[in-house]
């Protein structure tokens, strides 16, 4: 494999990019053949305001002051296999819980996931191009009721593709982009999604990164809107921005640790995350 020391170091360093609830964030760069990764997740979500349709309320004031604000944790378990040279294979699945204050709370497994990603074009065996990666995936519905306000997700099963697009631009700074679409049962509305992301390497196991999601889900429904009903939050056309700003650091070749600090920029008929926090350890072999 052509320079596979550089790819080793890159695949690495890019699994120690925190993940939190309901990120995205497929790497254009794969494991290496026969190497697995486990990465564990841990991430924290707090708000106290929310967004219904595109305006922005207090959430007392959308509980009827049976809450002052909005709690989530989550713990999520990673696992990456590097099935050739080319080919790579992931699952993931985890626990979660939302607090609510008096208005609502929910605890239950979150959706789980399972995926293949196929590399099409390769930055080091084709000089000038940028690495390019596919990848489908199913979804699988966690155990949650999704028609409440604290819901774990839109408990449907489904299925997602996006296509990844990375440079490492110097020894240093990489850059990347993913496009994806997400379809669930159950009359979700489709979802589109796109992430941007850049990471910096300080040292030669310290890397910086900084990042900003974006998803949205189709459909005219709005919270509180003509039609809607309690019955109907999954359904409702969600929009919600991320930006992110990370830390990285690896250790002895084959293990990371990172730190990420968020937050919700935009959004539509969501809760507005004034602090996301998420803190993840990964081991490869």
């Amino acid at each position: 494999m052509k320079n596979k020391k550089t790819r080793l170091a890159l695949a690495t360093l890019t699994l120690t990019l925190p993940l939190f609830a309901q990120a995205e964030g497929l790497s254009p760069w794969l494991p290496i053949p026969g190497d697995v990764a486990i990465s564990l997740n841990l991430s924290q979500q707090s708000g106290d305001t929310a967004y219904v349709g595109s305006t922005e309320l207090p959430l007392s004031a959308i509980t009827g002051g049976g809450a002052n604000q909005y709690k989530r944790s989550t713990t999520t378990l990673r696992l990456g296999y590097g099935l050739s040279d080319s080919v790579a294979l992931d699952a993931s699945l985890g626990r979660g819980r939302v607090k609510v204050g008096g208005a609502d709370n929910s605890s239950g497994s979150v959706d789980s996931t399972a995926g293949v990603s196929w590399r099409v074009l390769d930055e080091y065996e084709q000089g000038g191009l940028p690495t390019v990666t596919v990848r489908g995936g199913a979804i699988f519905k966690g155990s949650y009721d999704g028609a409440r306000l604290a819901a774990l997700g839109n408990a449907a099963n489904g299925f997602e593709v996006s296509v990844a697009v990375g440079k490492q631009v110097t020894s240093a700074l990489s850059l990347w982009a993913e496009l994806g679409l997400q379809e669930r049962s159950n009359n979700i509305p489709k979802a589109t999604f796109f992430e941007l992301g850049a990471r910096y390497r300080v040292l030669p196991a310290l890397s910086l990164s900084l990042g900003y999601t974006d998803q949205k889900y189709g459909g005219n429904l709005d919270i509180g809107g003509p039609g809607f009903s309690p019955a109907r939050f999954q359904q409702v056309k969600a929009e919600r921005s991320i930006t992110k700003l990370g830390v990285g650091y690896a250790i002895a070749g084959n293990q990371g640790v990172a730190l990420t600090l968020a937050k919700v920029g935009r959004g539509r008929n969501t809760v507005k995350d004034d602090q996301i926090a998420g803190l993840s350890y990964t081991f490869a072999f």
